[in-house]
């Protein structure tokens, strides 16, 4: 009996015991399991910007995803970073001046007393080619009296007329030489060009100067009543068409200097970059030698106004040389500055990244980057300030860009 009892506790122990093992068996495999799905978890993070990730699993709203990156792309400007033709850039002072030959000088046809034709004419009013703008009288002089001058001039011509006429009919019948008849001639011709260059916009002892051109008064040498005597200049017409672009080169980029091909400039009045190469430009001459008291050497442009340069206007120019096509430049847009150095926003698919670069002069559009970049990237290049003050703030989203 007692052998019974012991037998059927060893029975019941060795029971137990299995069942311990395999309960532990269960919960190591539920701890593996558990493992397992934290590094899933851990995955779901996403790649960094030099990783690519093949197993990352597929979001069920990703068509909206794509959208919204889309958005973001556009919004921050984002570009892929290529080789581009790039030269080295000469920055330098300038101005912009008007070209002598579109300059156009008004003066008087003869002596006498200058009036405005309008009494609001002032440097910088448009002018129409053939519209009136003074009115020369003797007024009370005795000489050179424009009255009298044109009458004398008419009263010549009209015996001039009558005698060729009369010297027509004669020669005619040879009772006169052709000699005469062609001294008559010549008399009747020189009388008329007289009469006709007295009488050109003349009017009841007034005599009118109009404008040659289109453009606006650019200087205006005379008064109001003035006195003055045939060839004085009395105004400056100018149109504007074309202007000279001046810049004032260093010394020690002369050596760079016959490498330049043409020019960016920024006008401070609104901001802009212009480029010689949409304006028509051309390089025109470069100075031989610096000018008295400057340490500095003039190349000269020509470029179209398309109404909105002003002349005399100091700019900022930027002159390319020849160009390197396997150049890094991007917008100078897309650069922040932090203590003097230099940093971009890479889009990594799932958060931006700060990158500093080194630069190496700019156009005044683009920047070149010597490193920090690298081929197929993508950068923002509008509203950065927006991006950083969001990673300051902390409120960048998990997933992408800033929103």
């Amino acid at each position: 009996m007692n052998i019974k009892i012991a037998f059927l506790a060893f029975a019941v122990l060795l029971a137990a015991c299995h069942n311990n093992q395999e309960h532990q068996s269960s919960d190591n495999h539920d701890h593996s399991t558990d493992h397992d799905h934290t590094a899933s978890t851990e995955h779901t993070h996403g790649p960094s910007c030099d990783q690519t990730d093949t197993n990352e699993p597929e979001h069920e709203h990703g068509q909206a995803n794509d959208h919204e990156h889309e958005h973001e792309h556009e919004l921050y400007g984002v570009i892929k970073i290529a080789h581009t033709h790039f030269g080295d850039v000469i920055r330098a002072g300038g101005e912009l001046l008007p070209t002598p030959k579109n300059d156009q000088i008004v003066v008087a046809s003869r002596d006498g007393l200058v009036f405005f034709a309008q009494s609001k004419m002032q440097e910088g009013t448009t002018i129409k080619a053939n519209q009136q703008l003074f009115t020369l009288t003797s007024g009370s002089l005795i000489n050179n009296n424009l009255e009298v001058e044109f009458l004398q001039a008419k009263a010549e011509f009209e015996k001039a007329k009558t005698d060729f006429e009369r010297a027509q009919k004669l020669v005619a019948d040879t009772i006169i030489s052709d000699n005469d008849f062609l001294n008559l001639k010549l008399a009747y011709e020189n009388s008329q060009l007289t009469y006709n260059n007295v009488r050109r916009n003349y009017s009841v002892g007034k005599q009118q100067i109009v404008a040659p051109t289109n453009g606006f008064v650019k200087r205006i040498y005379v008064a109001e009543g003035e006195y003055v005597q045939a060839g004085d200049a009395l105004m400056v017409i100018s149109d504007n068409k074309r202007l000279t672009l001046k810049a004032e080169i260093p010394q020690s980029a002369l050596h760079k200097m016959h490498t330049i091909q043409s020019a960016k400039f920024y006008t401070p009045y609104n901001k802009k970059v212009y480029s010689t190469a949409s304006l028509n430009g051309e390089l025109v001459s470069w100075g031989k030698s610096a000018a008295e008291n400057s340490f500095y050497i003039p190349i000269f442009f020509e470029i179209d106004n398309k109404g909105d340069l002003i002349p005399g206007t100091f700019v900022d120019i930027y002159l390319k040389t020849k160009t390197d096509a396997n150049s890094v430049a991007i917008p100078k847009t897309a650069i922040m500055e932090e203590f003097g150095n230099y940093y971009v926003y890479v889009d990594c698919h799932e958060e931006w990244e700060k990158r500093y670069v080194t630069i190496d002069g700019t156009d005044g559009e683009l920047t070149k980057i010597t490193d920090g970049l690298a081929i197929g990237e993508l950068i923002a290049t509008k509203n950065v300030s927006r991006i950083k003050l969001s990673l300051m703030s902390g409120d960048l989203p998990a997933h992408a860009h800033a929103h």
